[in-house]
């Protein structure tokens, strides 16, 4: 099986349950830089003719309107990157002099260059393809750097590429620049695969899953073994519902690298959303001989065991997530119901305490600890809070209602009693035998 080498995505998140990778960038901020207006005017006072923002973007545009291959380069100043020495250097100075060495090189391989803003320097060559205009670059960046100590990051496109116009290279180029920031100071990318994974995810990161699919769709377009892309769009339809498109790009991911915990994880994941339970068992399982020491694996194997009525062996899992994650309110919630399922109510006891502890609206664990304090038959008036307080955080819960409603019952509180009955009745949690024997008591206490 190929395995996809990556340097850049080394760390796994979480979200909304799912694993998936994330680049990231060891030096500068991911952001681009942003420079004051006052850079612009300084490298226009040698350069007074020169074109930028969207005047130079469609003076290109026009220029190659008939181009049948150009490469757009863009690159910033990188951010603190020179020397001790030339610390303390004028920005202004510095965009200047590397003004002064990009038109140079534009005149000398046929570049037309401006500024896209006041920081961000852009440059064409026609005829050119984009590894044609990484080794200009690379001269670019080697020459600058011996003249001035100033190192300058940079992204390269190509026309064509895929069913891109000519006025999306210069994007293109951009979520290369992006790119090359996560390599840091002086880095170089050219657009590709990885580009459109950076940019779907941040895409991701605001919430527009719909544009993070079209990125990792033309992502696998350039690279259809790129592991990352697969899974994270993978995730992308796990989150939207289609979970049939999720399990294609989870396999498609696993036929790539067997090896790799998260795909089996996540096709574990979402069987176990398309109610397939015990084929998500076997991948959480397959997950787990793989890596057992990932808290989503082991809590989510020791959670599915426990809804499939096996708390002892939930329980084990869940021990270990407990001990991978302590910090987790959710896994000890979990382990104490697998502890009270067998009967160990004081080790149930305290782990509903400790997930109440990191979760206060934890209401569900509460409204288990007004249970377990109920059957020791101790602090009934505790017991009582405790199911209170977790109606008052989720009152569209018939369980909690139901047994809030017990608690009063026991209390003889009839009328209390009936109202939680019949609410718990009314969302979903039959109460009709209880609401019928109540109705019974209650004329007769009247009279």
């Amino acid at each position: 099986m190929r395995k996809q080498p990556s340097k850049l995505y080394h760390t796994r998140e979480s979200t909304r349950h799912f694993l998936y990778s994330k680049a990231e960038a060891e030096g500068p901020a991911k952001k681009r830089i942003r420079i004051p207006a006052r850079i612009q005017k300084a490298i226009q006072s040698i350069y007074p003719a020169l074109l930028s923002g969207h005047t130079f973007i469609d003076h290109a545009e026009q220029q190659l309107s008939s181009a049948a291959i150009f490469a757009c380069l863009v690159f910033q100043i990188d951010d603190k990157a020179r020397s001790e020495k030339h610390s303390k250097s004028d920005p202004a100075t510095d965009h200047q002099k590397a003004a002064k060495l990009l038109d140079y090189f534009c005149k000398k391989y046929n570049g037309s260059w401006g500024l896209i803003n006041s920081g961000l320097f852009g440059a064409y060559f026609e005829d050119k393809n984009a590894f044609q205009c990484l080794k200009l670059v690379q001269k670019f960046q080697e020459a600058l750097k011996r003249q001035t100590d100033i190192t300058v990051s940079a992204g390269i496109s190509e026309y064509p590429t895929l069913s891109y116009q000519p006025a999306e290279t210069l994007t293109n180029a951009l979520k290369a620049l992006d790119h090359a920031a996560f390599f840091g100071p002086g880095g170089t990318a050219i657009f590709d695969a990885v580009s459109l994974n950076i940019s779907g995810d941040r895409l991701f990161d605001k919430g527009d899953i719909k544009g993070s699919v079209s990125e990792f769709l033309q992502a696998l377009k350039l690279d259809p073994t790129n592991i990352n892309v697969h899974n994270s769009l993978g995730v992308c339809y796990g989150l939207i519902g289609d979970y049939e498109k999720a399990k294609k790009e989870f396999n498609s991911a696993i036929a790539l690298n067997a090896e790799e915990v998260m795909l089996w994880y996540n096709l574990g994941f979402i069987n176990m959303l398309a109610g397939d339970r015990h084929k998500a068992l076997d991948f959480f399982l397959k997950a787990n001989t793989l890596n057992q020491n990932v808290f989503e694996v082991a809590f989510q194997t020791g959670r599915l065991l426990m809804e499939m009525e096996q708390p002892e062996s939930g329980k084990k899992f869940l021990e270990h997530a407990s001990k991978l994650e302590p910090g987790s309110g959710a896994v000890f919630r979990y382990l104490g119901e697998c502890y009270a399922a067998i009967s160990k109510v004081d080790a149930a006891i305290s782990a509903f305490k400790k997930a109440i502890k990191h979760n206060p609206r934890d209401a569900a664990s509460l409204s288990a600890m007004g249970c377990l304090f109920d059957e020791q038959e101790e602090n009934p008036e505790i017991a009582l809070m405790f199911c209170k307080e977790s109606v008052r955080l989720s009152p569209e819960n018939g369980l909690f209602r139901y047994r809030l409603g017990q608690l009063y019952l026991k209390q003889d509180r009839l009328a209390d009693a009936l109202k939680q009955f019949k609410k718990a009745e009314f969302l979903g949690q039959d109460a009709s035998a209880v609401i019928v024997e109540i109705q019974k008591q209650l004329p007769a206490k009247a009279s």
